[in-house]
């Protein structure tokens, strides 16, 4: 005969629909007997209306949360979040044991509810680096706030940029998060990239690219790649390039793209002698992917680079390779690549 306990602790689960999540009597009699006493009794004590319950009813069951003293208070924060309508899947985040162990669980709580969507603020709710960070209240009310400010709205590329950055602990551990999170927040979103695409091209990736976040010129090419972010895809691979940034000639090369940014073919053919062939290929636009066999197919590449370090004054480490003629016709040609 059951206890007790556990016949009221199956009413639980019953009033709760908590008895899926069992496969048989047996896994929930070795569950049942695994609780402390604290988890009993938040488990006999719970009384939200299950009603109320929109996310899955399996947290109800998560240790990190029935561990609890409050169990039943941090239920009904979770149960009042309504503005997550196809986002309940994300409510793992609000049972991870950091964020459970915040001082400020509920306090997040509130301020999530006030977001527009709750989807990218649950994205980051429950990360470590973003639970613990200095910015933390300042960078989620910045989130939940944001709207684009070319149109006035709501964005969500705006928002994947400022959550990117909020959680990221490079950035964090700057010194330039602060400034690089107003950047972001203040610019609009045709200059800025949800962080799943690729090639990488906008401010808020710099804002979080360790090598860049090392670099002295980062405020700089922040500024740089926020004006010219049509060649967005090239001056970020030179900026993020751990080598790049390390040579003498790294600001030249940036001074020169920007200057002639309206040639794209340029622009490509500086990273790729700036990073070689690999890495400047894989900075390519699908629009631009031909642009590497246009060019070997009607131009010396290793000209071309020769051509770059006269007109750049960048003395080669390595002996370069012959050719003829460095003539001033050669020097336009080179500035004037096209199809």
């Amino acid at each position: 005969m059951q206890t007790l306990p556990t016949r009221s602790i199956i009413a639980t689960f019953e009033k709760y629909n908590l008895l899926q999540y069992f496969s048989n009597e047996g896994e929930l009699s070795i569950w049942i007997k695994s609780l402390n006493e604290r988890e009993i009794n938040n488990l006999l004590n719970l009384n939200i209306d299950p009603n109320k319950i929109e996310f899955s009813p399996s947290l109800l069951l998560n240790r990190n949360l029935l561990t609890k003293e409050d169990y039943n208070a941090r239920v009904e924060a979770i149960a009042s979040i309504s503005n997550a309508e196809g986002y309940h899947h994300l409510f793992n985040a609000l049972v991870e044991k950091e964020f459970l162990d915040s001082p400020k669980f509920f306090q997040d709580i509130e301020t999530l509810k006030r977001a527009k969507c709750a989807q990218t603020p649950l994205w980051i709710i429950g990360k470590s680096a973003f639970i613990n960070s200095p910015f933390h209240d300042e960078d989620f009310e910045m989130l939940v706030t944001a709207r684009d400010t070319s149109e006035k709205r709501f964005d969500y590329v705006l928002w994947d940029a400022l959550a990117t950055t909020a959680k990221n602990q490079d950035s964090i551990a700057s010194g330039y998060h602060k400034i690089d999170m107003q950047t972001i927040l203040k610019s609009p979103s045709e200059i800025l990239q949800m962080s799943n695409l690729h090639p990488k091209s906008s401010i808020n990736n710099l804002a979080i690219d360790k090598v860049s976040l090392s670099d002295p010129y980062h405020l700089e090419n922040m500024r740089i790649l926020a004006k010219h972010y049509e060649i967005g895809n090239f001056l970020f691979a030179l900026m993020s390039d751990e080598m790049v940034v390390k040579v003498n000639w790294y600001r030249k090369i940036i001074d020169e793209m920007i200057n002639h940014e309206e040639n794209q073919r340029y622009a490509f053919l500086l990273c790729l002698f700036a990073l070689g062939e690999e890495k400047a290929k894989y900075a390519l636009r699908l629009n631009q992917l031909n642009f590497y066999e246009e060019i070997e197919s009607q131009y010396n590449i290793d000209e071309l680079f020769e051509l770059i370090k006269l007109k750049l004054n960048i003395v080669p480490i390595d002996p370069p390779p012959a050719f003829g003629g460095l003539i001033k016709e050669k020097i336009t040609k080179l500035l004037n690549l096209k199809s």
